[in-house]
């Protein structure tokens, strides 16, 4: 039993949600509360911590980094510092040299992922390698090493630094020692190193036989990560509703951690696992923009390109008497749900937060004091600024992992991720105003589109009179066809020439149809004209009296 940040009592449980193929989720609960969550689909494939035979492709001085061909969709990004010496050119003899003086195109390296590809990012890779186990992580090339950061007592540290020294690995094979090799005996820890390195030498094997670029090692999957990086002597039960998982796990248990097998179970229950323990609404909130507190604020959280924004509201807050102690115990309360919700989320990079404000600095303190022991065992890397005058905080954070909602959500196809979709009149008038522009210039016989239904309705209903004025101007037949298919914003006109067979395409740029992912503005191509059969025209026609 542990105590949370409040000082209660805590008995945690790890839930591990297998039976569907298509995807895999795993919990840690305290006391009937979310604590942690991981989620891994088959559609979304995982990169982290692989390490692959790249090929640099190229150099960039000016940004000192290298683009790595890895084998995936986009390059990878290879910052200098991430380059380990034993790849540096033998002829350099710079005190302070420069990428460019070390590495060239065409180079061959094992790299490791450190961050997914995000958005229009590139995955973020390193050639400094490590390879973690359950109580121990190698770092090959390295000579460094040392005991995690979270063992804060000094006569521990002391105790384990020994220890790793006593361990004698090979040269040039640095030790970490991690928070779960805690009461670990050194035979304990002697037979992981082994494993360890007996895994870095099929890696270099494999490395030496298959061409760049290619996988050369797979990390773990969710479940048997999380087993790894987060089961604890505080988690009281571990239950899987899978019993392959369920025996594999049992399996790893009786061989790495034989004390604590008795509290591995196959869970057989009639309701499904996570609605056993009430996760599944709990889950459905970290996908929302609002997270409500008992007290009656709120929380507003707001991811964008640069940074992650989360907004405090008092709301109807009623905990206590006057304004600064009702902001004072709301900013309170929001500072250890905030924590909780970057840990669910994973997220990461700059967290801005705009705190109720507060006149008195001691409550200022004590409001970054809460958010800081709140993330005191967040495993991602976190650096908290104090407030500002403004009534901002800042916060660096790591990221573990892709957010939560990037394997399970995909982008809008209406609005391509943006929230919102023109109105049905703007986007009209739109598509009215380049047949306008188009056939203002001469040369136009008749005018072909294809749009979505609601689009065609609104032109050939509101804007016929003037379809039809248009008509008449520049003598040009319009005709336009109503798509079901088609989303609210798509559309497609062809401008015919008054030269036989001869046609201009045009596609609105601003919503491309899925499957382009070329990034590039579409621009008017000739093409021979070929509409769809099947589909109720429209044209333009004076209205009969």
């Amino acid at each position: 039993m542990i105590t949370n940040f409040s000082g209660e009592s805590m008995s945690k449980n790890m839930l591990i949600n297998a039976v569907h193929s298509e995807e895999s989720r795993v919990a840690i609960v305290g006391n009937g509360i979310l604590e942690e969550l991981g989620i891994e689909t088959a559609a979304a494939e995982r990169h982290k911590g692989n390490i692959y035979k790249a090929v640099v492709v190229r150099v960039e001085p000016s940004l000192q980094v290298a683009f790595v061909d890895y084998g995936e969709k986009k390059n990878g990004f290879l910052p200098f510092r991430e380059i380990h010496r034993s790849y540096y050119k033998k002829d350099v003899n710079k005190e302070h040299p420069r990428i460019q003086d070390v590495i060239e195109r065409g180079l061959e390296v094992l790299v490791q992922v450190v961050r997914e590809e995000h958005e229009q990012k590139g995955a973020y890779l390193t050639t400094l390698l490590s390879i973690p186990g359950r109580y121990l992580v190698i770092m090959p090339g390295s000579d460094s090493g040392g005991v995690s950061r979270k063992i804060e007592d000094e006569d521990q540290r002391k105790e384990y630094k020994k220890m790793l020294k006593e361990l004698n690995p090979a040269e040039g094979i640095g030790l970490i020692f991690r928070t779960a090799g805690l009461g670990m005996t050194k035979p304990v820890l002697s037979q992981e190193l082994k494993f360890l390195i007996k895994v870095w030498e099929q890696i270099l094997q494999r490395g030496t036989e298959q061409k760049a670029p290619s996988l050369i090692y797979r990390e773990s999957d969710l479940v048997s990560r999380t087993i790894r990086d987060y089961f604890s002597s505080d988690i009281q039960e571990l239950l899987i509703d899978h019993l392959d998982v369920y025996k594999k796990t049992l399996e790893f248990f009786e061989t790495v951690m034989p004390r604590y097998k008795n509290r591995v179970k196959f869970y057989q229950g009639s309701k499904p696992i996570f609605s056993k323990y009430n996760l599944e609404d709990q889950i459905e909130n970290i996908y929302e923009r609002k997270v409500n507190l008992k007290s009656g604020g709120s929380i507003v959280i707001e991811p964008t390109e640069s940074m992650v924004t989360i907004d405090v509201n008092s709301g109807k807050s009623m905990h206590a008497k006057g304004v600064e102690q009702t902001a004072f115990h709301t900013n309170m309360e929001a500072a250890e749900e905030i924590a909780r919700q970057l840990r669910l989320r994973d997220l990461g990079g700059l967290i801005v937060i705009d705190f109720i404000d507060m006149a008195n600095k001691k409550n200022q303190q004590e409001v970054v004091k809460k958010l800081k022991d709140s993330l005191k065992y967040d495993k991602a890397k976190t650096n908290v600024s104090s407030i500002s005058r403004f009534g901002l905080l800042e916060i660096s954070r790591q990221r573990i992992h892709a957010p939560v909602d990037e394997g399970t959500y995909v982008v809008c196809s209406h609005c391509e991720g943006k929230g919102r979709v023109r109105s049905r009149e703007s986007q009209a008038l739109i598509i009215l105003r380049k047949i306008q522009m188009r056939i203002a210039g001469g040369g136009v016989a008749a005018v072909e589109g294809e749009l979505s239904a609601d689009l065609a309705d609104f032109l050939l209903n509101r804007k016929r009179e003037d379809l039809m004025k248009m008509e008449k101007k520049h003598g040009v037949k319009i005709t336009l066809v109503g798509k079901p298919e088609l989303l609210h914003s798509q559309y497609h006109l062809e401008f015919v020439s008054r030269q036989e067979d001869s046609h201009e395409a045009q596609v609105n740029v601003d919503q491309r149809p899925q499957g382009d992912m070329s990034g590039e503005p579409r621009v008017p191509v000739k093409r021979k004209h070929n509409l769809s059969r099947g589909s109720r025209k429209f044209e333009v026609k004076p209205q009969s009296n």
